[in-house]
């Protein structure tokens, strides 16, 4: 009993030196934090317009890329449009499949 009881303190002066550590390690963290908030370099600078516009131009490509469902995002030219209605069709299998050999 005598040595249960040695265990158990030992165990709970080990659980108060981890929480004293965790904290003492969030407050010098937080410390750390609003030094560099305080004393830090400056932010860098925004991208200029031309580069936003670039950018913007870049990513309206993509997108166009994707919204594309006449090509089904591939390089293959779009189907011919039989009835002239100016809609076209296409099957697009997206997914994938095992093929077993016996």
């Amino acid at each position: 009993m005598e040595g249960t009881l040695k265990l158990l303190t030992l165990a709970m002066w080990i659980a108060i030196a981890w929480t004293l550590l965790s904290l003492l390690s969030v407050a010098f963290w937080a410390l750390l934090l609003e030094v560099r908030r305080r004393f830090g370099s400056t932010p860098t600078s925004k991208p200029s317009a031309r580069e936003e516009t670039q950018l913007s131009a870049e990513v309206r490509a993509i997108y166009a890329d994707f919204a594309d469902v006449n090509r089904a995002c591939s390089d293959a030219p779009a189907p011919t449009d039989p009835d002239g209605t100016g809609q076209s069709e296409a099957i697009v299998f997206i997914g994938w499949t095992s093929v077993q050999k016996r």
